[in-house]
């Protein structure tokens, strides 16, 4: 008898012997009977590739071993799945989300038009008014800083925004 039939013999003898407690062993383990038996399988597969190459002195031991590596592996590119789809579902709800809240055409145009509005009073105030509410509104600016800047008191400054205020009420409404 050559050397691959009695690897084959020997691995036959091993399979009958440890298959049941094998499967059991991985069944206990990963909650699936087909997950166990592929996984058994694959052990067995290892194992006989690598008796192959040398003589193993406790064929269980290497085995249940290399059987428990096995379904850490599947545990591992499970939760890498399971994240990945996760992740996947997270991007998908967002794009829903962001859907239902971007604003529809009509409502972009009919912003842009509101816009335009308030551009076209903006520019018909009397200068100074305008020049008081941009500094306030546009640049941020307080009443102090803007009556410095346009050389009025702060009480001046007041009323122009007023003025301001007052004329896009009435013209914007």
């Amino acid at each position: 008898m050559n050397k691959e039939s009695s690897t084959a013999l020997l691995l036959d003898e091993q399979m009958g012997e440890l298959a049941t407690p094998l499967v059991r062993y991985l069944s206990k383990k990963v909650h699936n009977n087909e997950d166990a038996n592929d996984l058994a399988q694959e052990a067995f597969l290892r194992m006989h590739k690598f008796q192959q190459s040398r003589r193993l002195d406790n064929a269980r031991a290497f085995l249940f071993k290399t059987a428990n590596n096995l379904v850490v592996d599947q545990v591992r590119r499970a939760s890498v799945h399971d994240k990945y789809l996760s992740f996947e579902r997270l991007s998908e709800k967002s794009d829903e989300e962001n859907d239902k809240f971007a604003p529809s055409a009509e409502r972009t145009v009919s912003a842009e038009q509101e816009l335009d509005r308030i551009y076209k009073v903006v520019n018909q105030m009397p200068e100074k008014v305008r020049s008081a509410f941009l500094m306030h509104r546009g640049k941020d600016l307080s009443y102090s800083q803007i009556a410095t800047e346009m050389d009025v008191s702060t009480s001046m400054v007041e009323k122009y925004i007023i003025q301001a205020l007052r004329i896009l009420r009435k013209e914007v409404n």
